[in-house]
């Protein structure tokens, strides 16, 4: 039972049939979208025979260089972000459930403060280590 419902929520999933989007200039790429729709087929094969286009995939992130060509391609492109969102959505989640994880295990006795040590720990806001340092005394002068 245990096995089944894994499967049920951990299905198998042929990842060369997304060549095409992880690379569209390989060359396994044009084989991976077979089973697209003629239109988005069509426009696969103008994008990967634009060579000003691969030289920007090689310089920028895979979302990024998608949403790039949505106005030239854009049902390939659409295509290509409707796989790819369901990872930039969760990846945030994750990423505070695993942390939150780690502060447990390291704290397991003092928990009370784990909400202001989770939102340190999850924030893009850089500190500032030396104005916090200049505003404390090294020593107190006696």
């Amino acid at each position: 039972m245990l096995h089944q419902k894994f499967n049920q929520y951990f299905y198998s999933i042929n990842t060369e049939q997304y060549d095409w989007i992880r690379n569209p200039f390989a060359t396994n790429a044009i084989k991976s979208t077979e089973a697209l729709p003629l239109q988005i087929r069509e426009d696969f094969t103008d994008l990967n025979n634009d060579m000003t286009l691969k030289l920007y995939f090689s310089e920028v992130p895979l979302d990024v260089f998608w949403i790039y060509v949505i106005k030239e391609y854009p049902h390939i492109s659409y295509k290509a972000i409707l796989t790819l969102l369901p990872f930039s959505t969760t990846y945030l989640c994750e990423q505070s459930f695993s942390t939150l994880v780690l502060i447990k295990y390291d704290k397991r006795s003092c928990l009370k403060d784990l909400d202001q040590e989770l939102r340190a720990a999850l924030s893009n806001i850089e500190p500032n280590i030396k104005l916090l340092c200049s505003l404390k005394q090294a020593q107190v002068s006696h």
